[in-house]
């Protein structure tokens, strides 16, 4: 899945520079599947290393060392290209103490459009702040077995939003009760028992009925409800099929290089911007993307790998302490 990792990155990045497809935004395509993606890889996680209600904080500890090494990195590297190269733009008026200190924590990214930080330092982390909800949620839902409360709730703040009746893009695409439904469709293709097959698969059909019926103006085009049930069409069989696939080392490679080019084409793109204002042509998106899929192969290696080892000495411990506790008793 890795590949398709890499690939989903890159249609974020070309969407940021005004590519569209057919008058669909490819970016919310994409993001709809890193939801469906980190649904599917959360489930087994939790299950394997954190099945017990007192390694939560161990799995956000986890999950903090896959986010935030690459985060910061590009986080700084973009305060400084925008400080020295673009003075006087809105990225140099996004640039206070303040916006900084609310950006560094990521959650509260994913709120930005309620006023408390402003994306533009860094655009993508609005979606980091989205997937670090979900990982403060996902733990209980698995471990209380909660899932189908959730996924149910979820789905009607989604259909109330993509109907319009609440704001479509914040409530249908931004914030955690309305796209959690998404994250939990990757959940149940993990446990693809006859369940979780049936809810994921009664969901793409209904989201292929609804994306239709938006096409041809029976429901109302609204920011962004077309490519989130497209992003579900298109993405819960991907994910599906690809997970039954062999593992092979070019894949896992590309996968490795997919969350760098996720945050990293902005930084390249400002520092584009400094030199050659211009449009983005087929030649300067190449540009971008070669020089994105460059710049993350470096922070992978240099920054990503050292966090690596840790999660995975994390989760060795966990797994040991979890094995030593006694049959029939709870960890404190």
């Amino acid at each position: 899945m890795g590949s398709y990792r890499l690939l989903l990155a890159m249609l974020v990045a070309i969407s940021h520079m005004g590519v569209m497809f057919v008058g669909f935004n490819p970016g919310v395509v994409a993001v709809v599947s890193f939801l469906i993606i980190s649904g599917f890889v959360m489930t087994p996680l939790i299950d394997r290393s954190y099945n017990v209600p007192g390694k939560i904080g161990l799995f956000y500890l986890d999950r903090l060392l896959r986010l935030y090494p690459q985060f910061l990195l590009y986080f700084v590297l973009s305060c400084a290209v925008i400080h020295f190269l673009l003075p006087g733009t809105p990225q140099a008026a996004a640039l206070t103490i303040e916006n900084i200190a609310t950006s560094l924590p990521i959650v509260p990214l994913g709120f930005y459009m309620f006023g408390i930080t402003v994306p533009e330092i860094l655009p993508p982390g609005w979606s980091l702040g989205l997937e670090m909800c979900f990982y403060l949620l996902i733990p209980f839902l698995i471990l209380y077995k909660a899932r189908g409360i959730a996924f149910a709730v979820s789905v009607t703040v989604f259909l109330v939003a993509s109907l319009g009746y609440v704001n479509t893009d914040i409530y249908g695409y931004r914030l955690l009760p309305g796209v959690l439904f998404i994250f939990l469709c990757g959940s149940y293709l993990y446990h693809a028992q006859a369940k979780g097959l049936w809810v994921a698969s009664i969901t793409t059909v209904v989201a292929a009925i609804m994306f239709l019926a938006i096409v041809v103006g029976f429901i109302p085009r609204r920011p962004f409800n077309a490519e989130v049930t497209l992003g579900i069409v298109l993405g819960v069989p991907a994910v599906h099929v690809l997970s039954r696939l062999k593992h092979h080392w070019m894949d896992e490679f590309l996968g490795n290089i997919s969350y760098g080019v996720f945050l990293n084409h902005f930084v390249v793109m400002y520092v584009l911007r400094a030199f050659w204002p211009v449009e983005y042509s087929a030649l300067m998106i190449t540009l971008v993307l070669v020089l994105s899929l460059a710049l993350s192969g470096l922070s992978y290696y240099c920054v990503e790998r050292p966090a690596l080892k840790l999660r995975h000495a994390l989760r060795a411990g966990a797994k040991r302490e979890i094995a030593q506790i006694p049959v029939g008793r709870t960890p404190a």
